[in-house]
């Protein structure tokens, strides 16, 4: 899935640039790419973080597992609110059309994994 992110990070930024110079100037370019990139490193991160709180949930037992699931998803709320914020009081550095991109990289990598891997069990 992180893979697919950084493939997903190349298209975006590719994209975004292309219609900022030709159709569109939304955010400046830096910015722009600063901010998919901070995106996208977000998305990483929410990834290792899902993937170590998954791990560790289903090693603890049945009471304190859910519990602890829910926070580590407030957590991850936490962190995305955080870089949002970000994004805000640093609008000339980060853009935020970039920022939601790289959040949303998130999803959609996730439906590309998920087709790729019932493509391969076919």
């Amino acid at each position: 899935m992180i893979i697919v992110i950084g493939i997903l990070f190349a298209a975006l930024l590719a994209g975004g640039l292309l219609i900022i110079f030709f159709a569109y100037r939304f955010e400046r370019p830096l910015a722009f790419g600063l901010g998919l990139l901070t995106g996208c490193a977000l998305s990483v991160l929410k990834v290792i973080l899902l993937e170590k709180a998954f791990n560790k949930a289903v090693d603890m037992g049945k009471e304190k597992a859910p519990n602890y699931a829910r926070l580590q998803a407030v957590l991850r709320y936490g962190l995305t609110i955080v870089v949002m914020l970000g994004a805000v009081v640093f609008p000339r550095f980060i853009g935020l059309f970039g920022i939601i991109a790289g959040i949303l990289s998130l999803q959609l990598a996730s439906y590309i994994t998920g087709f790729l891997r019932r493509k391969n069990l076919d």
